[in-house]
Formats: structure tokens, C-alpha cells, sequence
């Protein structure tokens, strides 16, 4: 076993409650993280937090035990410091500021304060200074809005005291998640501007051996990972323990845990296929073996014709896999 930690990532649009309760169900990580709850000129109420975060019925934590941290995404210090505590006191135990999500329909919020060091820290000090001691907080960012070199000063504004964990997504703002902006060798150096706190490799860590390459190059042995969740649903032992990523057919078991898991919420049919489908839609990126099945499955209304379908190719991948 390796010395690693893995996170899931909070992938907005992608890991709300029921899903997060799959992936973790299978992923090993170590921990993961609500989708961003917007802050905007009034503080988070109890009832939205209790409606992105399930999991505070567990402890904030999923089915399996994995520890769910509450990301707020948010301008104003002062209101973005009281929904910190408003969000502890129902029960979080650690909060992350996100200023990492490169969204365009996020204005003067997330990655797009990335060009405003001053008011990031001043984000940050004022959620430390009002947040109980003993919730920890931790900030996502990138390497920068439009340069990579932007890293440094972006860093230095937000590595204050009581701050434990900083992830840095290996992209720029402008980047997004194209392949080629991403730059693991601008992590290491910041490691010397925050000596007492723990920074966390994110962008394209989806097996071991990506995780011990971004380790050589990041000097980081804890890794955020995000829609290679999908394609590998038991990722996180996959980059801790070097174990084989699932079977194609556990892909699609996976998916069925996927609908029902949503069934049992008050989402309507065509959500939990949608669901089911977006799903599959991430997996076969990487899996190009689902391609010809994805087709066929977009084209399922119901439930029962979803899980037919998914029940029946199983079938046909575990006798393709015995030959």
C-alpha cells in the first residue's frame, strides 16, 4: 500500500448527494466534497444546506463513512464567514472555499477571483477568524486566471494561519480542462510558501501510476480526483493500492446503482435516466468499449428498459471477458 490520500472532487452538475453515496460507496477515497453552494449577499440558509448536503443526517458523512466537506463558492467576505459557521454548527466539520471552478456562468465567484488576490484574502481571513478553531478550512484554486506563473502571488494570499489544506488544480482559469494546459511542475516550488499546510494534486490523476508521477513532479502525495471517477469508479484504490480499475461489467453495475439510488429520491423518470445516462456518458470517455452500448442506452425512456438493456449487456461483457 502506498502512502497516498485521494479526494473526490466536487464536480458541480456531476457528484450531488446520491451520487457521491455511489461513487464513495466503491471509490476508497479518503474524502469528498459537496458541490459548490453559491453565497451571495445574504448568508446560506439551514434548509439549502440540508438539501445539498444530505449527508448531514450521517455526520456529514456518505453511506460508506466517507467524510463529506462543504464547499461554499462566494465574493463577500463577511456573508461567505457566516454561512462557514452556519454550515458548522448544523454539523460540518471542515469547509473549502472554492475560487478553482472555471465556469462561465460563475461571475465575480470561483476562478474568476483568481485576478483579485487581495479580496481572496481577505475571503479566506475572515472565514479563519469567525470559523470555530476546530473546523478546518481548506481553499481550492488554480494556477492562476491566465498565466501559470500567476500561482505564486495567488498562493501567497490565501496561505494564512489555519488553513490546512490548499488544492491546486494544474490549469489555468483560461485553460479549463484542456489537456495540454495542464502543468504539474508549478506545484512544487509552492510547497515554500506554506510549509504548515498540505497541498493537494488535482487534473488528470486516474491510476498509480499517474499518482506516482504527479508525485515526483508535484512533490504531493494527496491527489483530488475528479470525472475519471466515472470511467474507474473504484478509483481511489486504484491510485492507493495499485489494484485493477473495474471490469466494464462493473462499470454498468455501477450504473444500475446509480438508478436506483436516484429512484429513491423524488427526482422524476426522465432525471434518474438522465442521470444514469450522464453517467455513462463520463465513463465512456475513457472506456471506449461502452461507445457502442452508450448509443443504444440514450435511446431508453424508462427505468425498466434502462435497466433491461444494462442488465443484458453485463451478460454480454462477462462471457466476452470468459472467452
Amino acid at each position: 500500500m502506498s502512502n497516498y490520500k485521494v479526494y473526490l472532487a466536487p464536480l458541480e452538475g456531476l457528484a450531488d448527494g446520491p451520487m457521491r453515496k455511489v461513487l464513495c460507496r466503491h471509490g476508497g477515497y479518503d474524502l469528498c466534497f459537496s458541490e459548490f453552494i453559491r453565497v451571495t449577499d445574504i448568508p446560506v440558509s439551514t434548509k439549502t444546506l440540508l438539501r445539498e448536503v444530505p449527508e448531514y443526517e450521517n455526520d456529514c458523512k456518505t453511506e460508506d463513512g466517507t467524510d463529506v466537506r462543504v464547499q461554499l463558492l462566494g465574493d463577500n467576505p463577511k456573508v461567505m464567514a457566516q454561512s462557514a459557521m452556519i454550515a458548522n454548527k448544523l454539523g460540518a466539520k471542515s469547509i473549502d472555499i472554492n475560487f478553482g471552478c472555471p465556469s462561465r456562468f460563475v461571475h465575480h465567484s470561483g476562478a474568476m477571483l483568481l485576478k483579485e488576490p487581495e479580496l481572496m484574502h481577505e475571503i479566506v481571513e475572515t472565514v479563519r477568524q469567525e470559523l470555530d478553531p476546530s473546523c478546518l478550512l481548506s481553499v481550492k484554486i488554480r494556477l492562476g486566471f491566465a498565466e501559470k506563473s500567476e500561482c505564486t502571488e495567488i498562493v501567497k494570499a490565501i496561505a494564512i494561519d489555519g488553513v490546512s489544506e490548499i488544492t491546486v488544480h494544474c490549469r489555468t482559469r483560461k485553460g479549463l480542462y484542456k489537456d495540454d494546459d495542464l502543468d504539474w511542475s508549478y506545484l512544487k516550488p509552492l510547497h515554500e510558501l506554506c510549509p504548515n499546510i498540505t497541498l493537494i494534486a488535482n487534473g488528470n490523476v486516474n491510476n498509480f501510476e499517474d499518482a506516482v508521477n504527479c508525485e515526483k513532479a508535484t512533490g504531493c502525495n494527496y491527489f483530488m480526483c475528479g470525472r475519471g471517477a466515472f470511467p474507474i469508479p473504484n478509483l481511489g484504490h486504484v491510485i492507493k493500492d495499485n489494484v485493477k480499475p473495474f471490469s466494464i461489467a462493473d462499470v454498468l453495475r455501477t450504473d444500475i446503482e446509480v438508478i436506483e439510488e436516484f429512484s429513491k429520491t423524488d427526482r422524476t423518470e426522465k432525471i434518474v435516466m438522465d442521470r444514469a445516462k450522464q453517467f455513462l456518458g463520463y465513463a465512456r470517455v475513457h472506456r471506449k468499449k461502452l461507445i457502442p452500448f452508450f448509443k443504444d442506452f440514450c435511446r431508453s425512456q424508462t427505468i425498466k428498459d434502462g435497466l433491461k438493456l444494462l442488465e443484458s449487456e453485463i451478460k454480454n461483457q462477462e462471457t466476452s471477458d470468459a472467452q
